[in-house]
């Protein structure tokens, strides 16, 4: 009987030793839930989040927008080379006519000078 009361009495001392961890656990616990700031800190990045998906937003709209405003110029400067070869097309015909004005009128000063000079 003595050695059933031992065994008793040392069941006894683990159940308290494992109470007294559960107690500890469980009060770390509660004070950990106590002091538990990943409400605020989700709170916090979900506003991060948000400011982040609308800077992202307006950089996106900002982009569409510039690219409209590249799309607009280059077909501009598709125009303007276009109209610049047409003119330089008529500027050397110009030029052409010009240099063949310049001929005959040359031509024409010499039979002049001829008509005035006949010797």
């Amino acid at each position: 009987m003595l050695s059933q009361l031992q065994a008793l009495e040392h069941t006894i001392l683990e159940m308290k030793k494992q109470y007294n961890v559960t107690a500890t656990e469980l009060a770390n616990l509660k004070h950990k839930l106590a002091n538990d700031d990943s409400p605020t800190l989700i709170q916090n990045l979900q506003g991060s989040l948000n400011q982040t998906a609308q800077k992202l937003q307006e950089q996106s709209e900002r982009a569409d927008a510039l690219e409209q405003s590249r799309n607009a110029l280059q077909a501009q400067i598709e125009t303007l080379i276009e109209q610049n070869q047409a003119l330089s097309a008529h500027n050397q015909e110009l030029k052409d006519k010009n240099a063949l004005a310049i001929s005959r009128a040359e031509t024409i000063q010499d039979w002049l000078t001829k008509i005035d000079n006949p010797h």
